[in-house]
Formats: C-alpha cells, sequence, structure tokens
C-alpha cells in the first residue's frame, strides 16, 4: 500500500526540482553568454587560471545538473547542492581575496548575494527534493 502523503511529497519534489532546474539553466545562459562573448578561455579580467576554469565547466555542469534532476532524481538534487555550495564559496572567497573587504565587495557584487540565497534555498529544501517512493508493507 502506498501512503497518500507519497502523491503530496512527489508533487513537491517534482516542484522543487524544477525551480533549482530553472535557476541552473538560468546559469548556465549566463555562462555561455560569456563563452560566446569572450571565448572558452576567458581570464574575466585577470583571474587565477584555476578560478577562470572553474566558471567555465559550470557552463556544463550546471545543465548537466538540471538534467539529472529529472533523469536520476536524486543524484540531480545532491549535483545541485554541489555545484551550487562549491560556487559560492568559490565566488566568496575571489570577492574576499580580490575586492575587500569582503561585505564591501558583497554588497557590490548581488549576482553573488543571489548565488548564496538559492544555496540556501537548496540546502534548506533538498530533504523535500529528495525523490523518494515510501511503501508500507501491510
Amino acid at each position: 500500500m502506498v501512503r497518500a502523503n507519497d502523491g503530496v511529497a512527489q508533487r513537491r519534489s517534482l516542484v522543487l526540482r524544477v525551480i533549482y532546474a530553472l535557476c541552473l539553466l538560468g546559469a548556465t545562459y549566463n555562462h555561455w553568454v560569456e563563452i560566446f562573448q569572450h571565448g572558452l578561455f576567458w581570464d574575466h579580467g585577470g583571474f587565477p587560471r584555476a578560478s577562470t576554469t572553474f566558471w567555465t565547466t559550470l557552463a556544463v555542469l550546471d545543465p548537466t545538473a538540471a538534467i539529472l534532476l529529472f533523469w536520476r532524481p536524486n543524484v540531480g538534487v545532491a549535483a545541485t547542492a554541489a555545484i551550487i555550495v562549491a560556487d559560492v564559496v568559490h565566488n566568496v572567497w575571489i570577492e574576499a581575496n580580490y575586492f575587500p573587504p569582503l561585505l564591501h565587495g558583497l554588497a557590490g557584487a548581488p549576482q553573488v548575494i543571489a548565488q548564496i540565497a538559492f544555496m540556501v534555498f537548496v540546502l534548506i529544501t533538498a530533504p523535500l527534493a529528495w525523490a523518494t517512493s515510501r511503501q508500507v508493507v501491510g
């Protein structure tokens, strides 16, 4: 017998995964616009190669996670959380090291604030987005 709440949980999971995917696809668009405008090996104005490579790989990682959110939902949720945490940690590090003081730098970087908000949203809602099929034996 399947619990009645499973339908609600599955719909909630789907809605959250759609929100995650839309955000990831928006980021994908931004990454590809930069690649088309500046080339694959753009240094973003002189940042370290590791940082620019990370930003460029997001053009592939973000849409891959978006696809996984529907093809392999739990893998997609985990990938989304991992990507946004890594992105926020990296971008806050960039802000702290290249645009100190950190709080002043963040005030001038609304895109990083948006990433932090998305990260908090994902981390809070990921347990609800985790696709489960609970069955009761009996």
